[in-house]
């Protein structure tokens, strides 16, 4: 009996510190940042900058190739996909580490991805097109669906506003994103939606296809590159 009192006790034990890593893995110091870099001169999407403050508030850019122009959105994430990228930076020690995360296959093809990030006096960048490191992928991902989402959004409000036939085409090109988990916040999505949805001004094509991809959020159809801890 008093063995197992002690095994539930080191269960207990073990479990509150696991609550503790947790919070200091999601709780910045106020003036971290974390960022993430694409580039990919060969793409039409030839670059993308994400700036973030510790509260989950900043800019992303992108370029693409039919200009020079480089195009800001602001952004403010939620707070599940802020608290996901900060563990991901502390479970893999970025700022503490000095590992290489590019594996000995040459993917430089497809483009290079810099992350980096900031807390007091520590700071570092690191730069790779393909990489074994689960954690290190997945932050990656999460940061390209971040700037896939925005676009998204940016493209779709364009063809609000200058060219509503466009519309449907843009929505299909949201819906196909969204089925290969290429959003990172799908719930995101939900207020422009049903403003579009709701402006009698638009085609009705597109109102429609709105409401779908509105129900297919609602009840949690598409998923995003984030894994649950």
């Amino acid at each position: 009996m008093g063995s197992l009192v002690s095994l539930a006790s080191r269960g207990l034990l073990a479990f509150a510190l696991s609550l503790c890593a947790f919070a200091a893995a999601v709780t910045a110091q106020p003036d971290a940042s974390y960022g993430y870099k694409y580039e990919g001169p060969r793409f039409y999407v030839s670059l993308i900058e994400i700036d973030l403050a510790a509260d989950g508030s900043g800019e992303v850019r992108f370029k693409r190739s039919e200009s020079d122009e480089v195009i800001t959105l602001k952004v403010k994430l939620l707070s599940e996909t802020l608290a996901r990228i900060r563990q991901l930076y502390s479970d893999s020690q970025f700022l503490g580490s000095s590992e290489d995360y590019q594996s000995k296959k040459d993917f430089s093809h497809l483009g290079w991805i810099t992350l980096f990030a900031s807390e007091g006096e520590r700071q570092r960048k690191a730069r790779f097109n393909y990489t074994h490191n689960g954690l290190i992928n997945e932050l990656a991902l999460i940061f390209r669906a971040i700037s896939t989402q925005e676009m998204h959004l940016f493209d779709i409000e364009t063809a609000t506003q200058y060219q509503p036939l466009d519309l449907p085409r843009q929505l299909e090109g949201l819906e196909n994103d969204l089925r290969l988990h290429n959003i990172a916040e799908p719930d995101r999505l939900l207020g422009p939606l049903r403003d579009l949805a709701g402006n009698d001004s638009l085609p009705l094509i597109a109102r429609n296809h709105a409401g779908r991809i509105i129900t297919s959020i609602e009840k949690k159809k598409y998923k995003s590159p984030m894994k649950k801890q």
